[in-house]
């Protein structure tokens, strides 16, 4: 008899463990009566479409907004805007999100930009609430045909939007991926023939392009022409003592012209003439020395990554901190480019390019 109330005893202890389990399932929150607290959308964003194919969010970004739009319209429904600042950085936690509330169930479109401040900005139209999503336009700062030569913001932008289906009283969530807008190239000038005549007062180098606005979908809107002037110029020496050797003192073995240009982003057209051309001029003969399709050469670097098997606008696109380093020879009508050399720093990689036409 004892052990059969022991088996009785340890039974309803089951049975009771077993109820309660099952309550706690079918309890849920009631927050039909609370039109603010219905369907809650949080947002999460991420940077990892570049070559280093890690998401850099959390370390590059300063400020962020986020866009809900009307799958069916293209309307925009809601906006938030998060930033970093001197005395909060909440982008840079990494499990930042942006969370909506109040949303009524239904489909939606998801959409994101980024920027962090440099000396130069760009100016960002945005869309307003029951706008259209296609609003949204990147305007470089254009005097004329010329960019300001100064460091330009660092701009991200919706790689693809996200669609999403909100359900009713039901929490949910998505991800939106970004792609950058803008590219630094640094570009580096040595004489093959005469080293040390040389500096960066000697040269003038620009890039032209056509494209100085950029639509909500990453295309340009404008076809104007523009020009890129460098932000900095400057010219480094090297010298060598008695052995050879690099020294602070001695002779003057070379000197160098550099020179660091920032861009927006780098399209690669079906038709190649009208691609951004890197051209470096010789002030003393006014003759282009260099001359090439700078898209075309800069994804030849893209066989550092060959098992990515990246397409040419895919490599422009991941990529970001560009150098190119030209030999150059001659002077007066004779003076040209021998060979430029194409660097992957991260990778201690780099392709060496003969001047065909010579």
């Amino acid at each position: 008899m004892i052990r059969n109330r022991n088996l009785c005893k340890l039974f309803g202890q089951w049975l009771l463990l077993l109820l309660l389990f099952s309550s706690c399932s079918m309890m849920r929150e009631d927050r039909s009566d609370c039109p603010d607290c219905r369907n809650p959308l949080r947002i999460t964003l991420r940077y990892d479409y570049n070559i280093q194919r890690a998401n850099m969010f959390s370390d590059h970004v300063e400020e962020a907004t986020v866009y809900v739009v009307d799958e069916a319209t293209g309307t925009v429904i809601d906006t938030q805007t998060a930033q970093n600042t001197s005395l909060s950085q909440p982008l840079r936690d990494p499990s930042f999100a942006f969370n909506f509330e109040g949303l009524a169930a239904g489909r939606y479109r998801l959409y994101a930009t980024g920027r962090s401040k440099a000396d130069s900005p760009i100016s960002i139209t945005t869309p307003d609430i029951a706008e259209s999503m296609s609003k949204l336009h990147f305007s470089l700062p254009v005097a004329g045909t010329a960019v300001t030569a100064q460091r330009l913001d660092t701009l991200w932008n919706t790689l693809t939007p996200v669609d999403i289906t909100v359900p009713e009283n039901e929490p949910a969530e998505a991800t939106v991926g970004l792609m950058r807008l803008t590219n630094d190239l640094n570009v580096m000038i040595f004489r093959r023939d005469n080293a040390t005549d040389n500096s960066h007062e000697r040269y003038d180098v620009s890039v032209t392009d056509n494209s100085p606005v950029l639509g909500y979908d990453n295309a340009p809107t404008d076809e104007s022409p523009i020009v890129f002037k460098p932000f900095a110029a400057w010219t480094t020496e090297t010298y060598v003592d008695e052995n050879g050797a690099n020294s602070s003192e001695g002779t003057l073995a070379e000197r160098n012209a550099h020179y660091d240009l920032s861009l927006s982003r780098l399209i690669a057209h079906s038709d190649a003439r009208q691609n951004p051309r890197l051209i470096i001029r010789s002030r003393e003969s006014g003759r282009d020395i260099v001359n090439i399709d700078l898209c075309y050469y800069l994804a030849l670097a893209r066989n550092a990554y060959e098992l990515q098997h990246y397409g040419q606008q895919e490599y422009l696109d991941r990529e970001y901190d560009y150098r190119l380093d030209f030999g150059i020879e001659g002077s007066g009508p004779s003076e040209t480019w021998k060979y430029m050399t194409i660097s992957i720093n991260v990778l201690s990689w780099s392709i060496r390019i003969q001047n065909e036409d010579l």
